[in-house]
């Protein structure tokens, strides 16, 4: 009888959660911060993850940030998910995967934002840095122009976005850095619990023969096969399956060793309601064994399953 060995895990992060939720408590009360004559360099938190990076988060901490004219943010990776911070139209409007690395990969503009340009990127910005495209880990943007400015990441949409308020020189900040850092860990661990609600409640629709490829919601992305490690019968069909995912989120089945037709066992990008791409994938195992797969994007994140047939 196939168990799932990820209940205990998941008791374990909700656990995790309570516990730096019960750590931080409620919100700090808001701090009036003195002027200070000299310009600031602000932090603002890119993406976050659970411990063993299962959780991605899609979400910049703070989301709405007070600053003065002539500060510094620094846009700091704080996931193995890649994101960016981009302002303005991207030059061609993604339709494919190729498509929108091509939009997001290059950084575009200078050190020195500039409101008025039609289009500001920072590149890829992770903590797992890539051999396959070009990537930091920060991205450094002083604010010269006042006003009020919403930068998204362009991998995850308009829904990942942080506003900046540009005030007048020597302006009284409405709070520190402190208080943004306290209110991220509380956010972060907001996020990390919905990520397991809804990695527990995509493991209750999941069998041996209906495999989730991940499963995402407004907040938050599960990277992992629900479930990933089944045993079925020899001439079984196992479908994997993209339809948890309610933002767009590629992924790939990727068979390591295992040969049909003369041909590896690979899905391909499947990528749900994008550019007309498959959002399912299955397999009839006709050879006994242990066949070891992995999403090509996200193995390294731990996103790795496999399938054993008895005979």
């Amino acid at each position: 009888m196939h168990k799932r060995p990820f209940k205990r895990s998941l008791w374990i992060v909700m656990s995790l959660v309570g516990l730096i939720i019960g750590l931080f408590g409620v919100a700090p009360a808001q701090a009036s911060v003195t002027t200070n004559p000299n310009t600031a360099t602000w932090k603002v938190l890119v993406g976050e993850q659970s411990p063993d990076m299962a959780i991605q988060g899609m979400s910049f901490l703070p989301g709405e940030i007070w600053i003065d004219q002539g500060d510094t943010i620094k846009f700091v990776a704080n996931s193995a998910e890649i994101h960016t911070v981009s302002f303005g139209t991207p030059p061609i409007p993604p339709t494919s995967v190729d498509s929108l690395l091509a939009d997001a990969v290059p950084r575009v503009g200078g050190p020195v934002f500039d409101p008025t340009a039609p289009w500001t990127n920072s590149g890829i910005l992770t903590t797992m840095p890539s051999p396959e495209f070009p990537s930091s880990t920060w991205y450094l943007q002083k604010f010269a122009a006042r006003g009020d400015f919403t930068f998204y990441c362009l991998i995850h949409g308009q829904n990942m976005s942080v506003t900046v308020h540009v005030l007048a020189p020597h302006t009284r900040y409405p709070h520190t850095q402190a208080w943004y850092d306290a209110q991220a860990g509380i956010e972060t661990a907001s996020i990390i619990a919905d990520g397991a609600a809804l990695w527990y409640a995509t493991a209750l629709q999941a069998s041996p023969t209906h495999v989730f490829v991940g499963a995402s919601d407004s907040m938050a992305m599960v990277m992992r096969f629900i479930w990933p490690n089944d045993v079925v019968p020899l001439g079984t069909t196992v479908k994997f399956d993209l339809s948890a995912n309610q933002v767009l989120v590629p992924h790939t089945v990727t068979f390591t060793s295992l040969v049909q037709n003369g041909k590896p066992v690979d899905s391909g990008i499947l990528l749900e309601g994008f550019a007309g791409g498959p959002s399912t994938f299955s397999v009839t195992f006709d050879q006994p064994g242990t066949w070891n797969y992995i999403c090509e994007l996200h193995d390294g994140m731990g996103m790795v399953g496999s399938v054993t047939v008895i005979p």
